[in-house]
């Protein structure tokens, strides 16, 4: 299934680059639905759903093509309770006045527990999910930007 959104920050590039980048930010970009230990480009990340049954995911995860501060690509994969999930995603950016214009897309693949869910219900709460953690990197950056 295939997910996409754009979203524009009160920043440059670089910083927004290094926001997205930065496993301490996207902790909190994730709020309690997330934990993660990264180890350079490879990170561990265990997530909790907004789903009925309180279950966890644990990722592994891997940046690849990163062309700072532009673009970079990540792939991730995990099982969980008789289901498998990877992702396959990516994001540019381009200066747009004094911010950011950001454009992303994942590739999203689930498989037993998962598929059952259906790309009607997934497809959803995934993009619902990113575009929420993306509006909290924004207003963090914006809230660091005024001090």
């Amino acid at each position: 299934m295939q997910i996409a959104g754009e979203k524009r920050f009160e920043a440059a590039p670089e910083d927004v680059y290094r926001a997205l980048t930065d496993p301490d930010e996207i902790t909190r970009a994730f709020s309690a639905n997330v934990l993660v230990d990264a180890d350079g480009d490879d990170w561990t990340v265990l997530v909790r759903p907004p789903l009925p049954g309180g279950f966890r995911l644990k990722f592994s995860l891997r940046f690849d093509d990163r062309r700072e501060p532009e673009h970079a690509r990540l792939r991730a994969w995990g099982k969980s309770l008789g289901g498998r999930v990877s992702v396959d995603s990516s994001f540019e950016l381009e200066p747009d006045g004094a911010g950011t214009h950001m454009r992303w897309q994942a590739e999203v693949d689930a498989a037993g527990l998962f598929a059952g869910l259906g790309s009607q219900a997934l497809g959803p709460v995934a993009t619902h999910q990113a575009e929420r953690a993306l509006g909290r990197l924004a207003e963090r950056m914006e809230q660091a930007a005024a001090r």
